[in-house]
């Protein structure tokens, strides 16, 4: 794509007491060899007072960047959302304050979406780092199917660690969607735009994310939400009714499909989510925790394998 037709790319990083991870991010995106970017930085009141020191710091060093600290901490989806509302580029991503993208991960996304229409998300590929010592590359989730039905199927075959969530889509088809403030709102989120478009993981552009944090504790993460005691532990049946219960109903993106397509979609949706996370814990519960990493090394293996077939 020529310079002076590439559109503004906002990469919008919600941030909250991280100062150092803030730093690479936010160097990461400084680097893209994509020209027009807006990085954009939400601090959620952070307790610790370097975070917006860095902050401050990296506006007065380069005019691409603009730092806003929050009055209060609103949660952690009410920060993704107000990025989204902030944005000023016509094209959108978060990224994680502990996270951080190749230096061609802009140009590479932006390019395969201007390329095809028919695409309404684009990411690079997960890579997943512990202690800074890269652990697993995760399976890429391509749901290219002219149905939007069979995407959203193989959506909720395949996610786990979600990283489509942190892909580029042009701004107004996110603001269409939003982020929506419950337990597994990214899941449901890139559900809905897979509902409205394809989606495609570019294996050969990456996205560097951390497996600390509070997305890494599902149980922390449920809490945030006001969930308590069971509900907390076994989020994931909560997670499976409320996907059943807008796919039926034709919530948002999902109204373009017809009743049964949609019905068929969100019970086979639900089922997977139960199986492959409620029943799944009850199973590592039973083989406990040595057998059941073990079992799940060779499960993956087998299944990358099979990918790469």
């Amino acid at each position: 794509m020529p310079a002076e037709r590439r559109p503004l790319v906002t990469i919008a990083i919600p941030t909250y007491n991280r100062p150092a991870g803030l730093e690479r991010a936010a160097r990461s995106a400084l680097a893209q060899d994509y020209g027009p970017v807006e990085i954009l930085i939400s601090d959620n009141a952070s307790p610790d007072a370097r975070v917006p020191r860095v902050g401050n710091r990296l506006a007065a060093e380069d005019s691409r960047v603009r730092f806003v600290r929050q009055p209060r901490n609103a949660g952690h989806a009410a920060n993704f959302q107000w990025l989204l509302e902030s944005a000023r580029g016509e094209y959108f991503m978060w990224l994680a304050d502990d996270d951080w993208i190749d230096r061609d991960y802009v140009t590479r996304c932006v390019a395969t979406l201007v390329a095809d229409q028919t695409l309404i998300l684009v990411c690079g590929l997960g890579r997943y780092y512990r202690d800074d010592v890269p652990v697993l590359d995760e399976r890429p989730i391509n749901l290219i199917s002219s149905r939007p039905d069979v995407r959203l199927v193989r959506y909720f075959a395949r996610v786990s660690l979600n990283g489509p969530m942190f892909g580029i889509a042009a701004r107004r088809d996110l603001l269409a969607v939003g982020f929506p403030a419950v337990v597994a709102g990214d899941w449901m989120l890139v559900a809905d735009m897979a509902a409205r478009g394809r989606v495609r993981t570019l294996e050969d552009v990456c996205i560097h994310r951390s497996m600390s944090g509070l997305g890494s504790d599902t149980e922390r993460l449920a809490r945030s939400f006001g969930m308590r005691g069971l509900a907390a532990r076994q989020h994931h049946v909560g997670t499976a009714a409320r996907i059943w219960r807008d796919m039926s109903n034709g919530v948002s993106g999902f109204g373009d499909m017809s009743w049964i397509a949609r019905t068929c979609a969100g019970t086979v949706a639900a089922v997977l989510i139960l199986v492959r996370f409620t029943f799944a814990d009850v199973i590592r519960g039973g083989l406990g925790a040595s057998n059941a990493a073990s079992l799940e090394r060779r499960i993956s293996a087998w299944l990358r394998a099979r990918d790469s077939a």
